[in-house]
């Protein structure tokens, strides 16, 4: 019998993932079904709770990944998890709902797939001259990032010398910092209130070089625009990375106008997309997505997108 596969999000009849996922399973041999659920922004707690009791009470519902609802649905519904992994706890937000021996169980993944795209775009040897990664926006994503990052220097792993993150207001850069003393975080971090484009300009400019940009703000297919201007320079043989997948995204066309002449590379947030959703598939159907599967994943999803 084929499982079920829930999938919250704001308007999940339009993702690709609808044609994506069952590629995904023909390729991995398993019969299950993806099903979205959409909710508006901040819907009524009954709604989530109602999403996930579905869940834990369906024989054949496997588990969810979920987008936009990470924290709602954790607020409205924590008690009926049976048990939630570190990063959940920590991020006071679910991702991913999996069951494990009849216990409905909640993650938060985005810190293990936002450091498997990271490590897959910087080089070896990339953190070695004392580059600096700048995170612009101070929200969800880069808050996971810096938690990846946490875990990957604890491991021994390479990370920057310093990470700097640009925020419009105070309160996000405070939350951040709150996460990290909580943790013990390591890498030197400087916060800066960005009320502008020209002054987030500003922070990029004094970045020294080999560093990594990244636009973490979702503007650019959120909401439109770019959290710089176009008059931004970006330092000299680095990395500009997009962690949006599509959309508009003018912070990528200004960073390829710059890649010839300041020896940039240019990335999407392709990657990251497939690895927050192949992880969450690895997870909730217990399976292992290799390198090689992964590659096979994501040729099967451009297949679909391009």
């Amino acid at each position: 019998m084929s499982s079920t596969f829930w999938f919250f999000g704001v308007s999940t009849g339009q993702s690709a993932m609808q044609r994506i996922y069952p590629l995904w399973m023909e390729h991995l041999r398993i019969d299950s079904t993806l099903r979205g659920v959409d909710f508006p922004l901040d819907a009524p707690a009954a709604d989530y709770r109602a999403a996930v009791a579905r869940i834990r009470d369906d024989g054949d519902s496997v588990g969810a990944l979920i987008t936009t609802h990470k924290l709602n649905v954790l607020v409205a519904a924590e008690d009926l998890f049976d048990g939630l992994d570190e990063s959940a706890r920590l991020l006071r937000e679910v991702s991913c709902i999996h069951k494990q021996d009849g216990r409905l169980l909640g993650a938060a993944l985005d810190d293990r797939t936002s450091h498997l795209a990271l490590d897959a775009l910087t080089p070896e040897g990339h953190w070695s001259e004392g580059g600096e990664l700048l995170l612009l926006g101070a929200g969800g994503a880069s808050i996971a990032t810096t938690l990846g990052l946490h875990r990957a220097q604890r491991d021994g792993d390479p990370v920057p010398s310093r990470i700097r993150v640009t925020a419009r207001s105070q309160h996000r850069l405070d939350e951040m910092a709150e996460l990290h003393r909580t943790i013990g975080f390591r890498i030197p971090v400087e916060g800066t209130v960005t009320e502008t484009a020209e002054q987030a300009d500003a922070v990029v400019a004094s970045l020294p070089r080999r560093s990594l940009v990244v636009n973490a703000t979702g503007m650019g297919k959120d909401r439109p625009g770019s959290p710089l201007t176009d008059a931004v320079r970006f330092p000299e043989d680095s990395i500009a990375w997009d962690m949006n997948y599509r959309g508009e995204r003018p912070f990528l066309a200004q960073a390829r106008g710059q890649a010839a002449d300041r020896r940039l590379t240019v990335v999407d947030g392709w990657d990251y997309f497939v690895y927050s959703w192949t992880h969450v598939v690895g997870v909730v159907h217990g399976v292992e997505i290799d390198a090689e599967t992964f590659d096979s994943l994501s040729a099967l999803a451009r297949s679909v997108v391009d």
